[in-house]
C-alpha cells in the first residue's frame, strides 16, 4: 500500500498493502530496540491495504500486527506475504515449467557465508523475498538468527539468500530451472506458493519420521498450510480478519457495540447477516443526519457508511459467504462461479447501490473516507479486515475494538492470511533442511522480525502484550481474533488458480466494476467473469 495511487482499481488493489504491511516491522523493530498489478514487476498483492491518509512508510516487507499508522514512506520493496490474489509475472504458475532466459540465475541480493557452522555441517540455502524479509532493515536481524541457530548445532549450516521483490520471482524460477534451487523458501504466503505449484515438498511425512507432533495445531490451521491437499509448511504467522468497529460511531448513534463472540445476541436478535445488515443501515447517515432507514435519507450525500469490506479483491469479497474455488473441482481448465459466492457478490453490490451502506469507489476515494483508507477516515463504523490492519489507522487515538463476524447461511467465514516456511521437491537435503524448519516455525525471534500472530498458542501472550503497548487507552478484545483463526475460508481466496495472473487481473477488475457502475444485472456480470475465466483457464498451459 503507498500514498502514490496507480492507474486503475485493479492496480491499486495490486499494489497498496505491500507498503502498508512493510510499515509494520520498521514500527515493531523500533518498539522492541526500546524494551502484511499482475505484471512481471509485481508481487502477490491482491488483497491490498488502503492508502495512508498521511504518508506511509514502507521500506520493510512484512505483515504484522504490531504497528500504527505510518506517518512516512515509500514503498521501494518487498512484499508482504499475507497478500493474494495477484502473483508474479510468469510464463506458467509452476515453477516447475518455467522457463528460464539463461540457466545462469539472476544476481541475489544478498548470500551469507555461513558464519558460525560447524565443520561438515550440511550446507541448507534459505531463500528469502518472495514476500517479507528481504529489506536492509530486516535482513541484519535475519543474518542474526542464522548466526546464532548455526554456532547451536553441528548439522545444519544455513546459508542466506536474500532476493528483492518482485526479482525474487524470476530469480527462483531461473535458478530452479538450472537445478540450483535453494532448500527452504520463506516466509510465504499462500500467494507466493501459488507461482510455484507443484514444486512444494510434503512436509508430513519429514514430521513424522523427525517426530515432530503436528497434532498440537488446529486442524483448520493445518487445512489452511495445505496448497492443493499438500501440507506444504506447518503453520507460522498468522493473519485472521474479523470486524472492526467504530466505538465512537455507536455511540453516538446509541447503538450497543457488535458481539465479541460466536453465538452470542445482538440486541437481542441472532449475529447473522440480516442482523448485520440491519446494523449497518443504522450506521449509514447522509449529511441531514438521516439513517439509511428513513425515508428522508440523501443517498448523494452519504457523510458516514455503515460497511466496508476490505481492503480485498472480488474472491476476498467472495468469501465472506464461504471459500470456494472458480473452478470445477474435476476439471481445474473449467471455469465455475460457486453459488455462495454469487450470493456474496449480489448482497455486496446491493450493499453499495441499493442499501448505500458501503461506499462505492467515486465516495472510497473521496476526501472524505481518507482516499482510500476506509476505516481511518473515521466515517465507517465497521469494516472486515485482517489483523495487519492496524498498520493502517492511529491504532492509539481511535477509539475502536473488534467484533466476530456474523453467520451466513448457517456458517461463520473468516478469510485468513498466513506466512509458512517451505521446502523446495529439488531440495537434496529434506531432512536437514526439515530440521532446521521445524525450529523456525516456533522461534521468537522471527515472530517479532516477522510479525504475525503465533500459530503456537503458548507465544501469542507475549505477542498481544507487544501490540497492547501500543494502544493508548483502548482495550482490544483480541479473544476475537483468535476466535476467527478457527473459521479460515477454505478452499483459500489466495489459493492457486490456472493462468493466476491474468485471472487475478479478473478478479480485481471485477470487483472495481462493482463499485463502479450502477444499474449492472449482476448475475449477467457474473456469467460473463465466469466466460472470461473459462477461456483464462483453457488457455493455461
Amino acid at each position: 500500500m503507498h500514498l502514490s495511487k496507480p492507474t486503475g482499481r485493479e492496480s491499486s488493489f495490486a499494489s497498496k498493502k505491500i507498503s502498508y504491511i512493510a510499515t509494520l516491522v520498521l514500527l515493531m523493530s523500533v518498539v522492541l530496540a526500546a524494551c502484511g498489478d499482475n505484471t512481471a514487476t509485481t508481487a502477490p498483492a491482491a488483497t491490498t491495504a488502503p492508502a495512508a491518509a498521511t504518508t506511509a512508510a514502507a521500506t520493510t516487507a512484512a505483515a504484522a500486527t504490531t504497528a500504527a499508522a505510518a506517518t512516512t514512506a515509500a514503498a521501494t520493496t518487498a512484499a508482504a506475504t499475507t497478500a493474494a490474489a495477484t502473483t508474479p509475472a510468469a510464463t506458467t504458475p509452476a515453477a516447475t515449467t518455467a522457463a528460464a532466459s539463461s540457466t545462469t540465475p539472476p544476481p541475489t541480493t544478498v548470500i551469507s557465508t555461513g558464519e558460525g557452522c560447524a565443520s561438515g555441517a550440511t550446507k541448507i540455502t534459505w531463500y528469502i523475498g518472495l514476500g517479507a524479509g528481504a529489506d536492509a532493515d530486516v535482513i541484519p536481524k535475519e543474518q542474526a538468527w542464522a548466526d546464532k541457530y548455526n554456532k547451536s548445532q553441528t548439522e545444519a549450516c544455513v546459508i542466506m539468500q536474500v532476493v528483492h521483490n518482485p526479482e525474487s520471482y524470476d530469480t527462483l524460477k531461473a535458478q530452479l530451472a538450472a537445478g540450483q534451487g535453494p532448500d527452504i523458501v520463506g516466509p510465504v504466503g499462500k500467494a507466493g506458493r501459488a507461482s510455484f505449484q507443484g514444486a512444494w515438498t510434503d512436509i508430513a511425512p519429514l514430521a513424522q519420521a523427525a517426530g515432530v507432533d503436528l497434532s498440537k495445531y488446529d486442524p483448520a490451521l493445518l487445512d489452511f498450510t495445505k496448497d492443493e491437499g499438500t501440507l506444504v509448511g506447518i503453520p507460522f504467522a498468522l493473519f485472521p480478519s474479523f470486524i472492526y468497529y467504530n466505538k465512537d460511531l455507536f455511540d453516538e448513534a446509541k447503538l450497543p457495540y457488535p458481539p465479541h463472540k460466536v453465538g452470542e445476541k445482538y440486541d437481542g436478535k441472532d449475529w447473522n447477516l440480516d442482523t448485520f445488515t440491519a446494523l449497518a443501515q443504522e450506521l449509514t447517515v447522509d449529511k441531514s443526519g438521516n439513517a439509511a432507514t428513513d425515508a428522508n435519507f440523501d443517498a448523494k450525500n452519504i457523510t458516514q457508511f455503515g460497511f466496508f469490506d476490505g481492503p480485498t479483491d472480488a474472491r476476498g469479497v467472495a468469501v465472506l459467504f464461504g471459500g470456494g474455488l472458480p473452478y470445477d473441482p474435476a476439471d481445474q481448465k473449467t471455469a465455475k462461479i460457486p453459488d455462495n459466492w454469487r450470493q456474496a457478490w449480489t448482497w455486496y453490490y446491493n450493499s453499495i447501490w441499493k442499501l448505500h451502506i458501503s461506499p462505492n469507489n467515486d465516495y472510497q476515494q473521496s476526501d472524505l473516507l481518507a482516499k482510500g483508507n476506509e476505516f481511518k477516515s473515521g466515517h465507517v463504523a465497521m469494516q472486515a479486515s485482517h489483523t495487519w490492519y492496524t498498520c493502517c489507522f492511529d491504532i492509539a487515538k481511535q477509539n475502536w475494538d473488534i467484533a466476530v463476524m456474523p453467520t451466513i447461511n448457517g456458517k461463520i467465514t473468516a478469510k485468513l492470511h498466513g506466512d509458512t516456511f517451505a521446502i523446495l521437491k529439488s531440495s537434496k537435503n529434506q531432512k536437514v533442511a526439515f530440521d532446521v524448519l521445524s525450529k523456525m516455525v516456533v522461534d521468537k525471534d522471527l515472530y517479532q522480525i516477522y510479525g504475525g500472530m503465533p500459530a503456537n498458542q503458548a507465544d501469542r501472550a507475549e505477542f498481544f502484550t507487544t501490540l497492547n503497548s501500543r494502544l493508548g487507552n483502548n482495550k482490544v478484545d483480541w479473544s476475537v481474533a483468535e476466535e476467527m483463526l478457527k473459521y479460515p475460508d477454505l478452499p483459500n481466496h489466495e489459493s492457486w488458480l490456472p493462468n493466476i495472473i491474468k485471472a487475478n487481473d479478473a478478479f480485481n477488475k471485477f470487483r472495481t466494476l462493482m463499485d463502479q457502475t450502477p444499474d449492472l444485472n449482476i448475475n449477467s456480470e457474473i456469467d460473463k467473469l465466469q466466460s472470461q475465466l473459462d477461456a483464462l483457464f483453457k488457455a493455461a498451459s
